[in-house]
């Protein structure tokens, strides 16, 4: 992906490749970029249209209130300062001192990295605050880690109250609800997992990143203790929930009643889908889920196909453009990496 900052570091192999596990996968993410995704997106789009009848669903958006897609970017945007917050606690739970402005930076650059497979590569954030700031990747690519996986918590938590009170089935909810707790409890178990990081090192490969598997760990111990936990997971309910009611208030953009209970229920589950099924930014799985759910609320075909592609160009798409455009400003700006770095 171009715009990325160099990889050549000092220390690095004759090639100007970082060293460590971290260089790798990051070489992974660079070259790849993320115009597969576009593509996809492109021919998941396409297909909604032709579900819906693309007639009825270009006239449901000729008609559609844009004023109402204003307030979803404004719901969205307040959503990704809550998710700020979020990011500015984990480094704090990891004593790790950097400006705010810097913060500010790499958190709003790795929006980008949305539509990659699960969000992974938002795990740039990491690499790009080595890069300015000196801070080892592998401290901070766990928190990363975190974030998506108290998003995914959240998300079933806001879908679950869906799940109540509409008598859907809670089968999706209840695998990743039983996930998460055999990880955390397997997390938690900390003399277990230091003498399995132990036993790693003698094997080949492996082997040679163990200090880097046993920095890794360590972070990610301290974010899955219960204070910082909870906090995450109350932060990431409130930045869904917004979501989830930017989806309301595009639904009434096309003059469509359903209740906020509904269309956060809806928004929830589609996203939790969508996470699980580890597609580039949920495409394809999200959006027929989405719109299939609709469907179960009395909202006509074109109108739940119009309303998915709107809100997920108001919240996946914007969060791609938003963090290009700081990255690009970032350079533009003269950003470059601190020099000891």
């Amino acid at each position: 992906m171009s715009g990325l900052p160099d990889e050549g570091r000092p220390g690095g192999d004759p090639t100007g490749e970082p060293d460590g596990l971290t260089g790798r996968v990051r070489r992974v993410v660079s070259e790849h970029g993320i115009w597969v995704t576009a593509v996809l997106t492109v021919v998941v789009f396409a297909a909604l249209f032709a579900f819906g009848d693309a007639n009825q669903v270009a006239n449901a958006l000729a008609q559609f209130d844009m004023r109402a897609f204003a307030v979803v970017i404004a719901l969205t945007t307040v959503g990704y300062l809550v998710r700020f917050v979020k990011w500015e606690l984990y480094l704090d739970e990891l004593d790790i001192d950097v400006p705010r402005t810097t913060s500010l930076t790499v958190f709003f650059s790795g929006l980008m990295m949305v539509v990659t497979p699960g969000k992974a590569g938002e795990v740039w954030k990491a690499w790009l605050l080595r890069d300015m700031e000196d801070v080892p990747a592998s401290k901070t690519t766990p928190v990363v880690g975190a974030e998506r996986i108290t998003d995914v918590v959240s998300l079933a938590v806001l879908a679950s109250v869906g799940v109540v009170a509409y008598g859907r089935s809670p089968a999706i909810l209840a695998a990743v609800v039983l996930a998460f707790l055999a990880g955390l409890g397997l997390l938690q178990w900390r003399a277990g997992c230091l003498r399995l990081l132990s036993w790693a090192e003698g094997l080949p490969v492996v082997g040679e990143y163990a200090d880097e598997f046993e920095t890794f760990y360590e972070s990610t111990y301290v974010l899955f203790r219960f204070r910082p936990l909870a906090l995450a997971t109350l932060l990431s309910v409130v930045a869904w929930a917004l979501e989830g009611i930017a989806l309301w208030i595009t639904l009434d953009g096309f003059g469509v009643e359903v209740s906020v209970l509904a269309a956060v229920f809806v928004f929830a589950l589609g996203s939790v889908i969508g996470a699980v099924s580890l597609l580039p930014g949920g495409l394809g799985a999200a959006e027929a889920s989405m719109t299939g759910l609709l469907l179960t609320f009395s909202v006509a075909e074109p109108i739940a196909v119009a309303a998915t592609l709107v809100v997920r160009v108001g919240t996946l798409w914007y969060a791609a453009v938003l963090g290009f455009a700081v990255f690009t400003v970032h350079k533009l700006l003269g950003g470059e990496p601190n020099p000891e770095a």
